[in-house]
């Protein structure tokens, strides 16, 4: 009966040390998951040109909410890896003008591929969040007309109140994405190859 106590003593103290070994997941991976919502108020403009005159198309009124998600590395990671996408449908792409919106959307072959979506990949470091700005390295994967590719953008973080203003933006090219860049009225307005697209997402963290 002694053996036995003793025995049973001896199992619980190795289940006890084993139990709080692996409930320290900080100390063992330095790490811990952070989400944040993008909110449906979150907006994405395009600005483009052409023989004629600069033009402007909006997004506005983010059509679905979705979650960023990255992992906050205490060893201070080269990157931090992001998890999340925002998906645009191209059919609610307003330029302002019928017939530059109709051009624009049949140049992004709306019909055949709806979306243009975009993959948070990284971050160059974490968000400084006790500061009310700070500006972030990071690469996208955007996808658009059927081809996807990798971008490195510049980000500015701002802190409004409860939410987290993320700001993007970057020039491209219709090439980038084997696209022609548009003609209108038998080729008397070119639209330039050149673009600039700039995001504005609304995050509220998800706790």
């Amino acid at each position: 009966m002694i053996i036995l106590s003793l025995f049973n003593i001896w199992l619980t103290t190795i289940s006890t040390s084993f139990f709080l070994f692996n409930n320290e997941p900080i100390a063992i991976n330095n790490s811990s998951v952070i989400k944040w919502n993008i909110e449906k108020t979150s907006t994405l403009k395009i600005l483009g040109s052409s023989n004629v005159h600069d033009f402007k198309c909006d997004v506005i009124g983010y059509a679905a909410s979705d979650t960023i998600i990255f992992n906050e590395f205490i060893n201070n990671a080269k990157h931090i890896p992001l998890k999340g996408a925002i998906k645009i449908d191209i059919n609610t792409i307003d330029c302002h003008n019928f017939i530059i919106t109709r051009n624009f959307r049949n140049t992004l072959k709306s019909n055949e591929f709806p979306f243009l979506v975009v993959k948070f990949l990284s971050l160059d470091h974490l968000p400084n969040f006790a500061s009310n700005k700070d500006h972030i390295q990071g690469v996208v994967e955007i996808e658009l007309g059927g081809v996807a590719k990798k971008f490195e953008i510049l980000y500015k973080i701002q802190k409004n109140g409860k939410f987290l203003i993320l700001n993007g933006q970057r020039n491209f090219i219709f090439s980038d994405f084997e696209l022609q860049a548009p003609t209108i009225l038998g080729g008397l307005v070119r639209i330039y190859n050149k673009f600039n697209v700039e995001f504005n997402l609304n995050l509220i963290q998800n706790i």
